[in-house]
Formats: C-alpha cells, sequence, structure tokens
C-alpha cells in the first residue's frame, strides 16, 4: 500500500489517499479489504474513472480491482457468465462471443469495468433493453463486517439493492449476469434534421434495436463528442438492427456504416473527455416533452452553450435505487465544455427536468439532495435497510453518498 493521487476520466475529481492496494486476486482483494474493515477503516473501489461525481473519494483505503480480470466462469446453459469485478466490459465482449454469448446490450464507451458500469446503472439504448445492472443475476460482496457475501435470485431482496449499489454495500469482486446467443450488429447512422427525427420518431422506435441521437444546437456542437460535421438543428443518429451471429463482417470506417459482432459496434470510439456530463432519466411517456422543454431552454436561456443533446431510451428494472426502476425511461444527457462555468446551465437542465420525475445516472453531475432522491425512487427506504444491514458502521459511505444514503 502507498500513498496515491487519483483523478478520474474528466478531470474534475482529484484527492490523495494515504492507502490505495491493488491486489492480484480475488482472495487477496477480500484479506485487503478484511483488514481495512477490522481497522475500522473506510474503504471506495476506484473503478476504471469515468464517473463525474465523488463517488470514489476516500479518506481511507482506495481499492483497485482492475488487476481482478476476465471470464471466471460460463454455464451456457443458463447462457450465464461469473466475471470479475475489474474486468473491462471491453474485456468480455471476446471471451462470451467465443462460448456463443454476448451482452444483450451496452452502451457507447466499453472501457469502465463491469462493477462500476453496474453500482452506477450505465445503460445503452433499446426500448426492449434494460441497463447492465438488469442482467445482474448475482455478486460477490465484502459487506461492512469483513464478511463474503453471496446474493442472487435466492436473495432477491438484496440482489435488487445490489444491482445498483454505489458500492455502498460493500466492494464487489465477482459479478453474475444473465447473457444471450452471440449477435452482430448492422450500423446506420445519418444525420437529419430535428424536424424529421421527430417525424420519424415511433417509426425509429419501432424499426430498430437501438435507436438513440444527439441533437445539435450549434454547428460547432458535434466536435464536444467528437461526432464530425453536423449542421445546427441537426441530429447526429445512431440506428442499430441485430444480425445473425454467422455471416461476414464488414468493418467500414469508424461510426459509419459496418456490420459486426454486436460488442464491436456498440463503442463510438469518444476515449477522451472534453467534456463533464449531467445525465437524466424520466418517463419513456414524458420523452416528446422532456426533448421539448430542453431545447427551449438551450436555445433561449443558454444559447452559447453548443453541448449537444443526446437522447436514449431503456427498459424498466426493478433495481431499488436505479433511474429505471418501475418505469421504462428515456434518458436526457448534456454537457458543460471542460474550462467554463458552466454550473449554471446544468442546474438549469436540473430544474428543467425536475417536474418531469427525473432521476441521475448516478456517475453523472446531478444536484440532488436527500429529500429528492427519497421522494425520486419508492424503494429507497428499503435500499437504506439493507445498506445498513451491510455497512453498520458506515464504512462504504464518503461525504457524497452520506448526504444522500446516511
Amino acid at each position: 500500500m502507498s500513498q496515491f493521487k487519483w483523478t478520474n476520466w474528466g478531470g474534475n475529481q482529484t484527492f490523495t489517499v494515504d492507502n490505495c492496494f491493488r491486489p492480484g486476486s480475488e482472495e487477496e482483494a477480500i484479506a485487503g479489504i478484511r483488514q481495512a474493515v477490522s481497522q475500522g477503516q473506510p474503504v471506495r473501489v476506484a473503478g476504471s474513472g469515468h464517473s463525474f461525481t465523488p463517488i470514489v473519494r476516500t479518506g481511507g483505503l482506495l481499492l483497485d480491482l482492475s488487476a481482478l480480470s476476465g471470464v471466471i466462469a460460463i454455464d451456457k446453459g443458463h447462457q450465464q457468465a461469473q466475471v470479475a469485478a475489474g474486468s473491462s466490459i471491453a474485456a468480455l465482449g471476446e471471451p462470451l462471443w467465443s462460448a456463443g454469448l454476448s451482452l444483450e446490450n451496452q452502451g457507447d464507451i466499453d472501457v469502465q469495468s463491469i462493477a462500476g458500469a453496474v453500482a452506477t446503472g450505465t445503460k445503452g439504448s433499446g426500448t426492449a433493453f434494460g441497463s447492465l445492472s438488469s442482467k445482474v443475476v448475482s455478486l460477490r460482496i465484502v459487506n461492512g463486517l469483513g464478511e463474503v457475501v453471496d446474493i442472487d435470485g435466492e436473495t432477491a431482496d438484496y440482489l435488487r439493492a445490489g444491482q445498483v449499489s454505489l458500492g455502498l454495500l460493500g466492494p464487489v469482486v465477482r459479478v453474475g449476469l444473465q447473457l444471450v446467443p452471440a449477435y452482430r450488429l448492422k450500423e446506420e447512422n445519418i444525420i437529419l434534421p430535428m424536424s424529421e427525427v421527430l417525424r420519424q420518431w415511433d417509426y425509429l422506435l419501432g424499426a430498430y434495436r437501438h435507436f438513440s441521437f444527439w441533437w445539435m444546437p450549434s454547428a460547432h456542437s458535434a466536435q464536444m463528442y467528437q461526432l464530425g460535421e453536423v449542421p445546427a438543428d441537426h441530429c447526429f443518429v445512431k440506428l442499430l438492427r441485430e444480425v445473425s451471429a454467422d455471416g461476414p463482417d464488414l468493418p467500414q470506417g469508424a461510426m459509419n456504416r459496418r456490420t459486426d459482432r454486436a460488442y464491436r459496434i456498440y463503442p463510438d470510439g469518444t476515449t477522451d473527455a472534453q467534456f463533464h456530463e449531467l445525465e437524466y432519466m424520466v418517463d419513456a411517456a414524458d420523452a416528446r416533452e422532456a426533448v421539448e422543454r430542453m431545447q427551449y431552454l438551450m436555445r433561449s436561456g443558454f444559447p452559447h452553450e453548443i453541448s449537444p443533446l443526446q437522447v436514449r431510451w431503456q427498459k424498466a428494472d426493478t433495481g431499488y435505487i436505479s433511474p429505471q426502476s418501475g418505469r421504462d425511461s428515456t434518458s436526457i444527457s448534456v454537457s458543460g465544455a471542460i474550462g467554463s462555468n458552466y454550473f449554471p446551465f446544468l442546474q438549469a437542465v436540473d430544474q428543467t427536468l425536475r417536474p418531469l420525475s427525473a432521476r441521475p445516472h448516478w456517475g453523472k453531475l446531478h444536484f440532488l439532495d436527500r429529500r429528492r432522491v427519497s421522494e425520486l425512487y419508492p424503494d429507497y427506504s428499503r435500499f437504506i435497510q439493507i445498506r445498513r444491514q451491510m455497512d453498520p458502521l458506515d464504512l462504504f459511505l464518503n461525504p457524497h453518498f452520506a448526504e444522500l444514503f446516511a
């Protein structure tokens, strides 16, 4: 263990800890966590640093599980796999494909650790598909008493708390995932005027496995997300159809028109953060209203903010503090440019979407307090009860989460 300065992907979260531990195996990780717990030392897990909130910050032990990577076991009959918590999403694609399996869905970036992506509710887009967390069938967690706890469908209450847990139940060292037969995707990304996206809205939702879009308020907006040249008031539209796992791969240029294995198509190539992002989920029934509210806000109140407006869809799930808990959802995201004073803009976004009971992506900037969290999540109280049972000494809280979940 040694002193370590930690900085996240976006560069807006930095702190120094005296104790940083990178175990080489699950057994070493469990032993290190138990030692910290026995000393009453707070513990947080570093993940891959793709959160913009103070989710990692700790004055105790910072645990780096990046060496715990790979597929541990595959159950082809049930189409499930046990994977090491530190595995990047990208690292799972090839071994799962070799077993004839795939993740059902994933997002635009695949370098996050699977445990971190699950803990924060990371997702892709598609009305028929939930977040990565919704596909979690088991978790191995070291709780606040140093006990190794395996939760699965037999302990459904704890599984619902663990599917999106923010690390508050304890460090996760192993994740069990429900998978699907391997499949490929045919990509068909196009640029359309916003008026045309609105006209074809229902058709695009129904015709494609994955439909999402970025609306550009200015001609410079696409540069923030490295999306090429897109005129103002036009959209970069991402369209994916599922095709058989058999057949030729046609990798014809990044983010253009390709047919390839699903895990190769989902990532959009954005690996360098040039922004700090806010993403809120609203009920899918309110999607059009949310987009209209955002367009009006950005045009009338913040015409100098160039952030694209990204819109995606997810199926409801049952995670207690999942952003999609109990309702089919549409995610609305914007970003502030690094180096600019973007907080007035993002705070205005928060207030604009608040009447729609918007819930945040936990790894992205938000302005919720404890009262709002308790109002937004019907199962908040049950999550708090389980959190206390798993962490009676509050070793996995940090100041950010203590304000919301203590």
